[in-house]
C-alpha cells in the first residue's frame, strides 16, 4: 500500500484506536477486584472483535471471486453472517466458550486452505449454483461465530468483570483495527494468511476463555 494512503490510516483511525483501546485496558477494570480474569476477559473480547472482522473480509474476498459481483456477495455474505448467527446466538448458551471458538478456527482454517483452489473449479457454474455454494460456506461459520460473543457476555458484569457495555465497545474497537490490520496483511501476504490469522484470534480467545471464565465452563 503507497505511503500516501498507509500514512492517513495509521495517522486518523489506526492510532487513536489504539490509543482509546489503551485507555480502556487501563481504566475499564472494577476496583478491589483480581487481574486475572479481568485480563483474561479483555483477551477474550478482544481476539473475538478482531478475529470476527479478518475471517470477514477474507471470507468477502473469495466469495466475490466466487459469485462474482462484491456488492452482491457483501449483501449475501451479511445476510449470511447476520442470519446464521442470530441462530448460534440462541444456541450459544448449549456450547462451551472454548469449544465454539475452536469449532470456529477449524472451520475457517479449512476453507482458508481449500477456497483458494476451490474457488477456480467453481466459476463454470451457474449463477445460482455459485450462491448456494457460498450459503453453505457461510453458514457454518456464521453459525459458530455467533456463539461466543453472547456466551462470554453472559458472564460478565460481576466479580472482576465489567458490565457488558464494556465489551461491546470493546469488540467495536477491535473491529476497527483488525479491519486495518488485516488489510494489510491481506496486502502483503494474501487473504489466506489474513483468515488464517482471525482463526488464530479465535484459538487464542478459547485459551483466555479458560482464565476468565472458569467457573462459567465448568
Amino acid at each position: 500500500m503507497p505511503a500516501s494512503i498507509a500514512g492517513p490510516i495509521f495517522k486518523w483511525l489506526f492510532g487513536p484506536s489504539a490509543g482509546l483501546l489503551a485507555v480502556f485496558v487501563v481504566f475499564g477494570r472494577p476496583r478491589r477486584t483480581r487481574i486475572g480474569p479481568y485480563a483474561g476477559s479483555l483477551v477474550y473480547f478482544a481476539a473475538l472483535g478482531f478475529g470476527f472482522i479478518a475471517v470477514e473480509l477474507a471470507l468477502l474476498q473469495n466469495l466475490t471471486l466466487l459469485v462474482g459481483h462484491p456488492i452482491f456477495t457483501l449483501s449475501l455474505l451479511l445476510f449470511g453472517l447476520l442470519a446464521t448467527g442470530g441462530i448460534g446466538s440462541a444456541l450459544s448458551p448449549r456450547v462451551p466458550m472454548r469449544v465454539a471458538c475452536i469449532a470456529v478456527a477449524v472451520i475457517g482454517a479449512v476453507e482458508a486452505i481449500v477456497l483458494p483452489r476451490l474457488v477456480p473449479l467453481l466459476l463454470p457454474l451457474p449463477l445460482w449454483g455459485r450462491i448456494g455454494i457460498a450459503i453453505l460456506l457461510i453458514a457454518p461459520l456464521g453459525l459458530g461465530m455467533g456463539m461466543p460473543f453472547p456466551r462470554g457476555l453472559r458472564e460478565t458484569g460481576r466479580g472482576s468483570l465489567p458490565p457488558p457495555p464494556f465489551y461491546w465497545r470493546l469488540n467495536g474497537i477491535m473491529s476497527v483495527l483488525g479491519s486495518v490490520t488485516t488489510v494489510f496483511v491481506a496486502l502483503m501476504l494474501g487473504f489466506q494468511a489474513a483468515m488464517l490469522m482471525g482463526c488464530a484470534c479465535y484459538v487464542l480467545a478459547a485459551l483466555a476463555s479458560q482464565r476468565a471464565f472458569q467457573k462459567a465452563e465448568a
